[in-house]
């Protein structure tokens, strides 16, 4: 049970890191608030979390498939 409530918010917090990669005008909104400003990474930056948290969701649901 726990295992697909993890892997559904992995998944959920990756779709959203994707679409703020993708998306400048919702990332300049969320990012001015930021202590931190790197402009020329914050797109990159998302897009490598957003993909990383989606790998990682979809691997909790299919880990112990195979065995």
């Amino acid at each position: 049970m726990w295992k697909y409530i993890l892997a559904a918010v992995l998944i959920v917090i990756g779709i959203l890191e994707i679409v703020l990669a993708l998306r400048g005008d919702l990332r300049d909104a969320l990012m001015q608030t930021s202590p931190l400003r790197l402009k020329q990474a914050e797109s990159s930056a998302f897009l490598l979390a957003g993909i990383s948290a989606l790998v990682m969701g979809i691997g909790f649901l299919l880990f112990g498939l195979f065995w």
